[in-house]
């Protein structure tokens, strides 16, 4: 029987080619953005899945209190590694992670690293496997582990075991014995070292440095357990060690300590604040999961509607089955086999189109770094699961409304077939409510990336060259030679940057304390970033009093005197600070963040690390050239770390024109699948009223008169369909941009009237492309027909 049905699919898709081909191009677009979605997922939720001892390990996390708000961190006090070492037997291990950034060098190869140290059991914890060397050499201090990257990077694909590199911390140099180069990262790891030192080997470096300071933070402390259940006991008897956090950290005091398993970390990481690791994008998951759920729906409708038109041309068969005594359930069956099949034939083909087209698609928009495994069991389970899920859901309706047809009335010709099926209608209506909805997306998420790379940043990024150097003095040898520079119009040597760094400081203001984001700068960074001093004065270095005087933006300002800020004072660290000048309000993130409440004061001259120029527009490539030979004739043996202050916000534009061209390629499936829906409709109309249109054209009906009898059918289901379409696109489309961009452009009605016009327009020509059809119809063969 099976056989049977499968021998009926293949003659009934050769005989309605056009109607196969628009069902099964449906569904493989449908499944194929599923199948996309489920590799971002997958990436997503499977990311640091891999490690061994991942249900074992937990991040030690603090709950911090700062101006009134209590959070939670991924950092811990630096002895608190030692208490849980020491004061807990159901810890199997400990280890801790402090990072910290200097010039790695092998002969000519130079670069700027990030050293991740690390107590020895990192490599037992953690599930790095060596591709060369020994993992026991960790406990060394003076041998360094490389990543793969790394080692090619520096070695090329000599193996590098045994070989000495110099690092450049402050100045001061360090030789290492590589002892080790790991495997290459796995694609699903957020956690990932460029050079692993043994963790004692710090205090040599850093002379700052202190374990037994409480008031310090370790970037990291992971703990393992041999049992899962016993992280519980061990949180309980945590709390004596807040009050000993308390006592010397005043500006970050604990209200508690806790634990989070690593197997939520990347998932949770969003909220979770002063991580180490990488964190995943639970609103993008959201979207995502709709987009395709849009689609899939869309696609399945429109199998609906063209599998009850296809059915027009099977009623002969179907009568002669039910006449043979065939049963309505094995109808209904057969139908289903027949679907199935179809939608097999579409999972093959969405499968290639997601690999071939729309997961390199995405991954070029975001570049997240997408692929796809097909060596999990997980996969095929989820293909296994869409294909059942989009056969039943897509040939249900159809199997049983069929299936219900009389013989009599099919061979009497009485079967009114699809002439007042509103369920049908009501399918399409949907459908053109999901295009609407795209359409607005499309157009919004376009007009929003246009204004965002059009707004102001809150000063002249455009004409502002950078370097980095994390050294004072080298920063003054490179400002001199600069400023003599013929382009360069003003400079600034400066701690903090915009669109780079800020330092925190709590401010005291009538007893309340306020978490405040500063930038700590040398004299005349106002005026090289181009920021607009709205009144008062810039901080003069040659002013000793202009130490505790600052610049706030407007919203401090308005936190510290909604009247005039100028003149006010506030507490930082006890010392009085005085307001001399309000700056206009300026980004210093991205677009993605809120402007907030900030200030700007003079940095100690030890603590410069940039150096920032205004440049004449005209010679801004010439001067980064001239940059940068500078660089190399002063500190030869530096890597080059200058920057353009325009470039900083790249991966933020990239990113949300990542987004426009996600909305208009999801407008366009849309629409195509919505005027294929309707084309099914409309060829079911159409069905069902060949005596009628042939009665019209003998008695001398023209296109146009046919044009519209037709079209006025879905008057109706149109105006349904735009009049909840439009506000669900504003709530919806305003509710996403709200929880995305804390700036976007204002929604405007015009992008509702360009949708509005488009559906209509869709409309209108496909159902006047049928009409064609009808009128090149012979009347004579109509009603012969009927």
């Amino acid at each position: 029987m099976l056989k049977s049905y499968l021998i009926t699919t293949l003659r009934t898709i050769r005989k309605s080619p056009l109607s196969s081909f628009i069902n099964i191009f449906g569904l493989a677009v449908g499944l194929g953005v599923a199948i996309m979605v489920y590799a971002f997922l997958d990436l997503d939720l499977g990311t640091d899945q891999f490690h061994e001892n991942r249900e074992e390990i937990f991040l030690s996390t603090s709950f911090l209190e700062r101006s009134g708000e209590v959070a939670q961190h991924g950092v811990t006090p630096a002895p608190y590694a030692e208490v849980l070492r020491n004061d807990f037997p159901q810890i199997e291990r400990v280890v801790r992670i402090e990072r910290r950034t200097g010039i790695l060098k092998n002969g000519l190869s130079v670069f700027n690293e990030t050293f991740t140290f690390t107590d020895p059991g990192f490599l037992d914890m953690f599930t790095f496997p060596l591709a060369s060397g020994n993992k026991a050499a960790l406990n060394q201090p003076n041998k360094i582990i490389l990543s793969h990257q790394t080692a090619i990077k520096y070695f090329g694909d000599k193996n590098p075991v045994g070989e000495a590199m110099t690092f450049d911390f402050e100045s001061k140099k360090y030789t290492f014995e590589v002892a080790g180069v790991a495997e290459p990262f796995p694609r699903k790891s957020s956690l990932q070292f460029s050079v692993l030192v043994n963790f004692e080997q710090l205090e040599l470096i850093d002379s700052d440095y202190a374990l037994s300071d409480w008031s310090h933070f370790l970037d990291g402390v992971f703990i393992q357990v041999k049992d899962a259940t016993a992280v519980d006991q061990i949180l309980s008897q945590t709390g004596q060690y807040v009050s000993v956090q308390n006592e010397v950290q005043k500006d970050w005091p604990a209200t508690s300590f806790g634990f989070m398993p690593w197997t939520r970390l990347f998932i949770e990481g969003e909220n979770l604040r002063s991580r180490i690791t990488g964190q995943g994008d639970s609103l993008a998951r959201k979207i995502l999961v709709i987009i395709a759920s849009f689609v899939l729906v869309l696609a399945i409708f429109n199998y609906i509607n063209i599998a009850i038109v296809s059915a027009t041309k099977r009623l002969k068969e179907i009568g002669v089955r039910k006449v043979m005594g065939g049963t309505r359930k094995s109808l209904i069956f057969q139908f289903l086999t027949e679907n199935v099949v179809l939608t097999l034939l579409a999972l093959i083909f969405g499968f290639v189109l997601a690999v071939t087209l729309l997961i390199p698609g995405f991954d070029q928009l975001f570049d997240i770094g997408l692929d796809f495994n097909m060596n999990q069991p997980e996969l095929w389970l989820f293909l296994f699961i869409l294909v059942v899920f989009t056969g039943l859901a897509s040939g249900a309706y159809p199997a049983l409304y069929i299936s219900n047809f009389s013989a009599v009335n099919i061979f009497r010709g009485r079967l009114k077939f699809g002439g007042k099926n509103n369920l049908t209608k009501a399918f399409l209506t949907f459908q053109y409510i999901l295009a609407i909805i795209a359409i607005v997306g499309g157009i919004l998420f376009t007009q929003n990336t246009a204004y965002q790379k059009q707004r102001d940043w809150g000063y002249d990024q455009q004409s502002t060259l950078g370097a980095f150097i994390n050294n004072s003095d080298e920063i003054i040898q490179l400002k001199n030679r600069m400023e003599q520079h013929p382009s360069v119009d003003v400079l600034a040597p400066a701690k903090n940057n915009l669109a780079r760094s800020t330092t925190s400081h709590i401010i005291e203001v009538l007893d309340e304390k306020h978490d405040i984001a500063t930038l700590e700068v040398g004299p005349n960074y106002i005026e090289t970033m181009g920021l607009n001093l709205l009144e008062g004065r810039s901080l003069e270095k040659n002013r000793a009093t202009d130490f505790q005087n600052v610049l706030v933006n407007e919203q401090l300002a308005a936190v510290l005197n909604p009247n005039g800020a100028i003149g006010e004072q506030f507490k930082i660290d006890s010392l009085n600070y005085t307001v001399i000048g309000v700056v206009e309000d300026f980004h210093q993130w991205s677009f993605f963040d809120e402007i907030e409440p900030m200030m700007i004061k003079l940095a100690k001259e030890e603590d410069y690390q940039y150096l920032m120029m205004q440049v004449n527009a005209s010679n801004l490539k010439r001067t980064y050239e001239d940059l940068k030979a500078t660089w190399t004739e002063l500190f030869p043996d530096k890597p080059f770390n200058g920057f353009y202050q325009e470039a900083e916000l790249d991966w933020y534009f990239q990113t949300i024109d990542g987004h426009g061209k996600l909305m208009r390629y999801v407008a366009f499936i849309c629409i195509i699948l919505s005027c294929l829906g309707l084309y099914g409709l409309v060829s079911l109309n159409v069905a069902s009223r060949t005596k009628e249109f042939s009665i019209r054209k003998a008695l001398g009906a023209t296109l146009k008169n046919l044009i519209l009898v037709i079209n006025k059918q879905f008057v109706v289901f149109l105006l349904i369909a735009l009049c909840l379409g439009l506000p669900i696109s504003y709530l919806l489309l305003s509710t996403m941009f709200d929880a995305v961009y804390a700036f976007y452009k204002p929604i405007t009605i015009l992008p509702f009237i360009v949708a509005l016009v488009m559906v209509v327009l869709m409309v209108f020509i496909t159902v006047s492309s049928l009409v064609k059809k009808v009128m090149t119809t012979s009347p004579t063969e109509g009603l012969r027909n009927e």
